[in-house]
């Protein structure tokens, strides 16, 4: 499996960035997959202690998620270290928004008094830097995630429009909302019988509807996809549903947009800043819209063809010239 969750490949991306600029990165982590982990810089896998010692004498450290950022202030506390502390964030803290238990408060409590340490702090979106200046009241720029290179070699696809296929791809959890997907493809299987659904992912749910739809020829169920059969699936696809109202980016929504493939989304988080114009996708406010406009599309050929000839042209944003601009803006910030 050569696809990994996205802010993983993000933080990957990030390391194989800075290894062509220095010699020594090197990536810590609690626990250790050699095929998600099968990269060019050093992969350690320490515990909380070992790992805050090791890290002592680096010169920038990029934090990932919670609670590696716990680690790396005690390196600065505990063995004195000098490191520039980088806290890049992919997603929402939601335990901001609730007080559950007392480890959540707890948490909280640790967090305000750690983030004193840390030099910057990242967001992968300026809705996420908005939410973080609110809750941190600390400076944060923003760093785009990157849509890798295979995604960006392909020309204008042609659509089968007699058969056309709905895809999406995301975990199967509750959050991500792929329920919407499945009462999407129905409703629009009412007017166009011959329509397909595509749908990739593992988690909880997904045996629960397998089961509940494993009458129906029309859905092909995906188990994890590497990055060629994600490609080749979005390749012969209309349309790309992205049901999630909780994310902070969309990296599939970049992926499907790169391949000519318009999106369908809640107007929600970050969705809106993917948008230029309303030329190349739908965003929409419920769920009942979010289904009338897939069928709209779909129903559309001029729309349909529209909205893929557009769809590749904001996606230059997502490059890697446009991350290596803003990783200098970032370590410039920091002289």
């Amino acid at each position: 499996m050569d696809k990994k969750w996205w802010a993983v490949n993000m933080m990957v991306y990030l390391s194989n960035t800075l290894k062509q600029k220095w010699n020594n990165v090197t990536m810590y982590t609690f626990s250790h997959n050699q095929k998600m982990f099968n990269t060019d810089f050093d992969v350690k896998c320490f515990g909380f202690f070992k790992t805050a010692y090791s890290i002592r004498n680096s010169d920038y450290i990029f934090i990932w998620n919670s609670p590696m950022h716990f680690v790396w202030v005690l390196s600065k506390v505990l063995f004195f270290s000098k490191a520039k502390l980088i806290w890049w964030h992919h997603h929402y803290p939601w335990y901001y928004s609730k007080n559950t238990n007392v480890y959540i408060w707890i948490k909280k409590i640790l967090e305000k008094l750690s983030i004193n340490f840390i030099d910057l702090l990242l967001s992968n979106s300026q809705y996420l830097q908005s939410n973080l200046k609110t809750i941190y009241k600390k400076k944060v720029l923003v760093l785009n995630p990157v849509v890798e290179e295979e995604f960006q070699k392909h020309k204008q696809k042609t659509i089968n429009k007699s058969s056309p296929i709905i895809f999406s791809y995301a975990r199967w959890t509750t959050w991500k909302n792929l329920k919407q997907v499945l009462d999407t493809y129905l409703y629009v299987k009412k007017y166009i019988p011959s329509v397909q659904l595509l749908i990739w992912g593992v988690g909880d749910d997904q045996v629960y509807f397998q089961n509940k739809f494993k009458s129906d020829t029309d859905i092909k169920f995906l188990w994890l996809l590497d990055k060629k059969s994600i490609i080749e699936n979005l390749e012969k696809s209309s349309v790309f549903l992205f049901s999630s109202t909780i994310d902070s980016f969309g990296m599939t929504m970049i992926e499907s947009l790169s391949l000519w493939v318009p999106v369908i989304a809640f107007d929600v988080n970050a969705s809106n800043e993917i948008v230029v114009s309303w030329q190349n996708w739908f965003l929409v406010k419920s769920p009942s819209e979010f289904m009338s406009k897939t069928l709209s599309i779909l129903q559309s050929d001029e729309l349909l063809d529209k909205f893929s000839k557009n769809s590749v042209c904001i996606t230059d944003r997502y490059w890697s010239q446009n991350f290596d601009k803003q990783l200098k803006d970032i370590f410039y910030s920091l002289q």
